[in-house]
């Protein structure tokens, strides 16, 4: 992997390639030949395992794997804000957290401006999506595990958000997708690795006239109401490129719509059938318990007892 250094504001996980980092420029194009270049655009999602409800320990968790990006999102009911910092507000208030395993990233010192970056930027895309105005004075905390980072980490951890919130019974107004995509030497590499993203950081702060269009594009969509809940773009690129890339991550976006809707009905009814397992041992438990209560009331207290009473046939003389 390549090493970065912390950048405020730069690509999407708030990390960037340093300056100097090759020694030549063959160096560059060595690296960048040795990529896998796509041979054709397709306008599809990587392969995708998503699974709600895998932590028992609390209402709302998700776990996702797009590619070998690995995000693990929980969501907790919203609490009341803390009297000492809360103030009259007409929506509640949602805030992001995000960590990174001690096994997903090779660059340690970069990791809490990722993390913070990340946060940010995760809490701009739910905010448009969480039914706020349902939880005034009240706080709604989302946390997110990073497992395993090879491109696409924003936008899988909020399809992984989206996920765990409706899992967790919070009100949203739609279900929301996102995906990524960049251009690069001419090339569209739609659903990045995170080798091309770390190389789009090499045209930072050259003559924007002077070089080739680069540039990565997050987009995260409520196909419902035909809304963008976030637009993140990098680098430097023309309109009808911005244009293109926003359309092959539109139509990424709603592949992953079908697959989401398909695991949260598949969950729904999951659930319908534990809850239905769990209302008939409540029935057998109530039945058993009602002849006991008749036993007991036919042969009395003292007769009952005698009854259940068994010898130990380890004890027996």
């Amino acid at each position: 992997m390549l090493r970065v250094a912390p950048i405020k504001n730069t690509l999407l996980d708030g990390a960037t390639i340093t300056e100097q980092l090759y020694t030549t420029p063959k160096d560059c194009e060595d690296f960048f030949e040795s990529l896998e270049k796509p041979t054709e655009v397709k306008a599809t999602p990587r392969s995708t395992f998503i699974r709600a409800g895998v932590l028992t320990t609390v209402l709302g968790s998700a776990y996702m794997e797009y590619g070998n990006t690995k995000v693990l999102a929980i969501v907790a009911p919203p609490r009341e804000l803390m009297r000492s910092s809360a103030r009259r507000m007409n929506m509640g208030v949602l805030n992001c957290y995000v960590n990174f395993a001690a096994f997903a990233s090779g660059e340690l010192e970069t990791v809490p401006e990722r993390e913070k970056h990340l946060g940010g930027m995760l809490t701009k895309a739910l905010e448009p999506l969480v039914c706020r105005n349902e939880f005034l004075n009240f706080q709604l905390d989302v946390r997110v595990l990073i497992l395993d980072d090879d491109g696409c980490l924003l936008s899988t951890a909020i399809n992984c958000c989206g996920v765990a919130l409706v899992e967790c019974g919070i009100s949203t107004y739609d279900i929301i997708t996102a995906s990524t995509a960049c251009i690069y030497k001419n090339l569209v590499f739609v659903n990045p690795s995170a080798k091309v993203e770390e190389l789009l950081g090499q045209h930072r702060g050259a003559d924007s006239a002077q070089m080739e269009e680069h540039g990565l594009l997050m987009n995260a969509s409520m196909d419902t109401f035909e809304q963008l809940a976030q637009c993140q773009q990098c680098g430097y690129m023309k309109p009808e490129t911005f244009v293109k890339l926003l359309d092959y991550t539109l139509e990424i976006n709603k592949s992953l719509r079908q697959l989401i809707r398909r695991v949260l009905t598949d969950r729904v009814k999951e659930q319908h059938v534990l809850d239905k397992k769990e209302q008939e041992a409540e029935r057998q438990e109530d039945e058993r318990l009602a002849g006991i209560i008749a036993r007991l009331k036919e042969q009395g207290l003292h007769e009952f007892i005698q009854s259940n009473i068994k010898e130990d046939p380890y004890t027996k003389k």
